[in-house]
């Protein structure tokens, strides 16, 4: 099934300073600015200015969307607006074998962190990628991350994933 073109905007809010707050799309953005505006969030009320950029699609507006919030860093996006762990070869170059393999992937998260590879507000890799990485099963990562997480050194994001903690207790 092919989508129907519906142009769409992507819209930014600005507060007085100019500084970027928000990054989204709708095919109609005043009635999203409302929305946005009666909600429970205090962002809303910093906005002085809206600023709207039309797309044939909404396909084309939901890419626009991404690389604005990764490329512009708005303050009060949630989603996208992170910056994503990658594998440092040194640390996870081999797989994991022994009965130690939890301890082992702690290990490894510590070390990524500690090396500022893995900085504050990271998003680590998801449990199913860092199992495929070091050739152990899901469970035994959820398993690893769980006592960081516990410890604070991690937190969870609701459906966008674990990231390094910034308000960890040595931060």
């Amino acid at each position: 099934m092919t989508e129907r073109a519906e142009r769409t905007a992507l819209y930014r809010f600005y507060d007085a300073d100019g500084r970027l707050l928000y990054v989204g799309i709708s095919n109609n953005p005043e009635s999203r600015w409302k929305g946005h505006r009666y909600s429970i969030k205090r962002w809303p009320a910093l906005v002085a200015r809206r600023a709207d950029e039309w797309f044939d699609s909404r396909t084309e507006a939901e890419a626009a969307e991404v690389a604005a919030i990764k490329d512009e860093k708005p303050r009060f996006n949630g989603a996208h607006n992170f910056t994503e762990g990658t594998f440092t070869a040194a640390i996870w170059s081999s797989s994991i074998v022994g009965q130690r393999k939890r301890e082992e992937i702690i290990e490894r998260i510590r070390r990524e962190i500690a090396s500022g590879n893995w900085s504050p507000g990271t998003r680590i890799p998801s449990a199913t990628q860092i199992a495929t990485f070091t050739k152990t099963s899901k469970s035994t990562t959820t398993k690893a991350i769980g006592p960081l997480i516990r410890e604070g050194l991690l937190s969870v994001h609701g459906g966008r994933g674990v990231f390094v903690n910034p308000y960890a207790p040595d931060r």
